[in-house]
């Protein structure tokens, strides 16, 4: 079983690179990510620089993945996070996939809820490996932990944004508010659930994700929205401080313990 898992895992992360790399080439119904976007542009939209990160979460997976392949052939111990996290990982590389797919031929509605089952199953990963609660070491915390930290900071403010773009092709009137005022309230949102990540899971990863997505948020509005503009700022902001507030107070207990071990 952990063998299959194994193998299982990085098919599942082949396909999924290979998928996202033809989704710039228009194969997939003569559409680009970038062509869509484009086409449901709305306040929240970050700017385009923010999209890199997608490079930074590959790299981390691919690490993830050959880290969890030691031990396939048998000949030394399989890491334990394996069977931890189970089938999680699969599917959620399956629902990655099945976003860009679904965003590429326009079924904005389904690639909304197809992002909530991709963001579902990054949060069951981190539950069950109780991710940044218990000592590991660093090694282990580099290969396991941060690759998910960073992923799920992502994809908890994409499906904002998708939820925007699905709301924006929608026509959806706001009940009454402007969408710069429903834009504020989203990045609201988006700096509370990042500082949840970081008091309750200790994922400061997470929100420098955040700072990072909602800064593009302010560039992508620059000379257009000053309200969004600060309010994104602000935000970015409060969730950097929270996040050094966070580390100071837990600085030194990590390695306090792990020497004790």
């Amino acid at each position: 079983m952990k063998r299959t898992l194994q193998i299982s895992n990085m098919i599942a992360l082949i396909v999924t690179v290979v998928i996202n790399y033809l989704s710039n080439t228009g194969i997939f119904n003569g559409n680009t990510m970038a062509s869509v976007s484009a086409r449901y542009q709305n306040y929240f939209t970050p700017s385009g620089y923010a999209f890199s990160i997608w490079g930074l979460i590959y790299l981390f997976l691919a690490a993830f993945v050959i880290y969890q392949a030691r031990g396939i052939s048998g000949k030394r111990e399989t890491p334990a996070i394996v069977e931890k996290i189970g089938w999680l990982f699969v599917i959620s590389c399956a629902a990655n996939s099945g976003w860009v797919l679904a965003w590429l031929y326009d079924q904005t509605g389904l690639s909304v809820l197809i992002m909530v089952v991709l963001l579902t199953s990054l949060a069951l990963i981190i539950l069950r490996t109780r991710m940044e609660m218990d000592l590991i070491p660093i090694k282990e915390i580099a290969l396991t932990w941060w690759p998910f930290a960073i992923y799920i900071g992502w994809i908890s403010v994409a499906l904002i944004a998708n939820v925007a773009a699905y709301l924006t092709k929608t026509g959806w009137n706001g009940f009454g508010l402007s969408p710069q005022a429903w834009t504020i309230v989203m990045i609201c949102a988006a700096g509370l659930v990042y500082i949840l990540l970081t008091w309750t899971r200790n994922l400061r990863e997470s929100s420098m994700v955040g700072v990072w997505a909602l800064v593009a948020v302010a560039v992508a509005n620059k000379g257009v929205s000053p309200e969004i503009v600060n309010t994104a700022i602000a935000v970015s902001v409060i969730i950097f401080i929270s996040s050094g507030i966070h580390g100071y107070r837990n600085r030194g207990r990590h390695f306090l313990e792990e020497a004790k071990m």
